[in-house]
């Protein structure tokens, strides 16, 4: 029996029904989980597809039970697997949980790479190797719900990182390049970020009754907002927002929130390299009425090529 782990997992589940068609998660002290054969890998059909350039991520309970093969990557868990880790996948193969994910990131990789797997489990896209690199769908858990999964995974590698990550994993964020603007807003400097406050994600804002005739539709979806202090921060991708409709429906909502006294700031990918990124952090720290100690350049650029 294998199981499937870290990003291979979290690609399978970027199937917006996936999650849900597994039923109950399963008791993983009832299952050898740590096995590995080629004969379970064909069980799982078209699920994922890998190769050398592309290899699979798969769980072993010890170091000499990694798999060598440039087709697969073997990550090591040697003591208890927490309730809630793992689901039945196909015939002789399991899945990690979202929370497993966020756990065993957080025990191995950096400190941003890690929140940013967290804001995919509790976000509205999955990662996928494609054109556009990602999946529309619905979280995958709650932030509520991964706080108390790791209530039960106390003691286990990776726990404590996990949780003193979580103050900087937000929920509904609705793409890559969205968790990566705001985690390179809100981390501290000394980490390379900008160190502003969080703020909300995908929030719905809606205008008073005396106000309608200010807003061309009756509610608006931003990508960020600092509701207090009433800034939206509005991410615009290329390849989403440059046709005529999506042009028009950007203006329009722009247009709409200013004249309902929101600050909005537009964002494209050019923005958030060098020296245009620490503009538009000088900017937002303006919108919110504060001022932020701004990291150094080098220390900036190593957290963006981790992000980006």
């Amino acid at each position: 029996m294998i199981t499937i782990v870290s990003e291979s997992a979290l690609e399978i589940l970027s199937d917006d029904a996936m999650l849900s068609r597994l039923g109950d998660p399963c008791q993983a002290s009832n299952l050898e989980w740590s096995t590995f054969s080629w004969s379970d890998v064909r069980e799982l059909g078209g699920l994922i597809a890998f190769d050398q350039r592309r290899p699979i991520h798969v769980l072993v309970g010890k170091p000499a039970d990694r798999v060598h093969s440039d087709r697969v990557v073997s990550h090591v868990w040697s003591g208890p697997i927490p309730p809630g880790s793992l689901y039945h996948l196909a015939p002789g193969v399991l899945i990690a949980s979202p929370g497993f994910c966020y756990l065993m990131a957080s025990g191995s990789l950096s400190k941003p790479r890690a929140i940013s797997i967290g804001m995919e489990c509790v976000g509205l896209y999955g990662r996928r190797h494609d054109a556009r690199g990602f999946s529309d769908r619905n979280q995958l858990m709650t932030k509520a719900e991964l706080v108390d999964y790791l209530k039960g995974a106390k003691g286990c590698y990776g726990c404590r990182n996990a949780l003193r990550f979580l103050p900087y994993v937000l929920e509904r964020s609705r793409s890559p390049m969205e968790t990566a603007m705001v985690l390179v807003l809100t981390i501290p400097s000394r980490e390379g970020g900008f160190g502003l406050p969080r703020p909300e994600l995908n929030m719905t804002i809606r205008p008073r009754p005396n106000e309608f005739s200010l807003s061309q539709r009756s509610h608006y979806e931003v990508d960020a907002c600092w509701e207090r202090q009433r800034l939206v921060l509005e991410y615009n991708s290329y390849s989403d927002h440059l046709s005529r409709e999506a042009l028009d429906r950007d203006a329009m909502k722009a247009n709409s929130l200013r004249s309902l006294g929101w600050k909005v700031l537009v964002v494209t990918r050019a923005q958030l390299e060098g020296d245009a990124l620490s503009v538009l952090a000088y900017q937002v720290a303006r919108g919110l009425g504060i001022k932020r100690r701004h990291p150094k350049a080098e220390e900036r650029d190593r957290l963006l090529e981790e992000l980006l």
